[in-house]
């Protein structure tokens, strides 16, 4: 009898630790989606707000098409609100893309890989948007100004001291964002890696 309630006791033991022993699996899984998605949410909330940004320049330079006289800056104004309302959507998809790996449904190293696979196109994605970036920049100003009805030539120092900051700052910012999402990626890459071990 007592052999036989040492088993039962041993066995309702063993039951106790193995679901612990999921909870725990299914806790930690939890943890880590948080903490990756938290990492992520810091490169979604430029992204959101770059968005907000680009729609109101679109919306600004759409109510404001028939004022311009040229039909050259007209058609800059037309290709700038293409722009403005395609950069976005290729952020917010390639952003979605390293955001929607699922950590639980996979192993770890299709995780790892899927992610790797996923940060490579965001990053591409990125290049590419800086580079249509600066496209846009080169078009937009002369839309802007003749919306307010002004020609560039009348603007003193545009040329020589006003565009070539203007570039500089442009690139040197884009630089500087693509570096602070590389180092957000390798975080979150960090902390998968973390997670298999």
């Amino acid at each position: 009898m007592e052999l036989e309630q040492m088993k039962s006791g041993w066995a309702e033991l063993t039951n106790r630790v193995e679901k612990q022993e999921l909870l725990s699996n299914q806790m930690i899984e939890r943890i880590s989606k948080q903490k990756y998605h938290s990492k992520l949410n810091k490169i979604g909330f430029s992204e959101y707000t770059g968005t907000i940004v680009c729609y109101i320049a679109a919306a600004y330079i759409s109510v404001n098409l028939l004022k311009i006289d040229q039909t050259l800056m007209q058609v800059f104004g037309l290709v700038s609100i293409a722009l403005l309302l395609i950069l976005p959507i290729i952020s917010l998809q390639s952003l979605r893309a390293v955001k929607g790996i699922n950590i639980s449904s996979k192993t770890y190293l299709e995780t790892i890989k899927s992610f790797a696979a996923q940060k490579i196109r965001f990053q591409k994605l990125q290049k590419l948007n800086v580079a249509l970036g600066m496209l846009l920049m080169l078009i937009i100003i002369p839309v802007f100004s003749a919306i307010q009805g002004k020609n560039l030539s009348q603007i003193p120092n545009f040329w020589t001291i006003i565009f070539p900051v203007s570039v500089l700052f442009f690139l040197g910012f884009a630089f500087w964002v693509l570096k602070y999402y590389n180092k957000v990626l390798s975080e979150a890459e960090q902390m998968l890696s973390d997670i298999n071990n």
